[in-house]
C-alpha cells in the first residue's frame, strides 16, 4: 500500500511538465518557511507593515483582528 506522500507524488508526476514545475516551486516555498496559515504573498504584506510601522505597537488582539479582516482567517 502506497503512503499518502507516494500517492501525491505519483499524481504530480502524471501532470504536464509545466504544472509539475509550478507545483514544485510552491512546495519548495512551503518547505523553506515554517508552517503558516498565510501564503508567501500575505507574509510579504505583513513584513511591509512591520517595516513601515513608525514604532507603533499594537496589542496581539488588534493584530489578529486586522489580519482576520485583511486575510479572512
Amino acid at each position: 500500500m502506497a503512503t499518502r506522500i507516494e500517492a501525491v507524488i505519483d499524481r504530480l508526476r502524471a501532470l504536464p511538465e509545466a504544472e509539475q514545475e509550478m507545483l514544485a516551486g510552491e512546495i519548495e516555498d512551503l518547505l523553506m518557511e515554517p508552517a503558516s496559515l498565510l501564503t508567501s504573498e500575505q507574509w510579504r504584506e505583513v513584513e511591509v507593515e512591520i517595516d513601515t510601522d513608525n514604532g507603533v505597537r499594537l496589542s496581539h488582539a488588534d493584530v489578529m483582528g486586522r489580519m482576520r479582516v485583511r486575510f479572512g482567517r
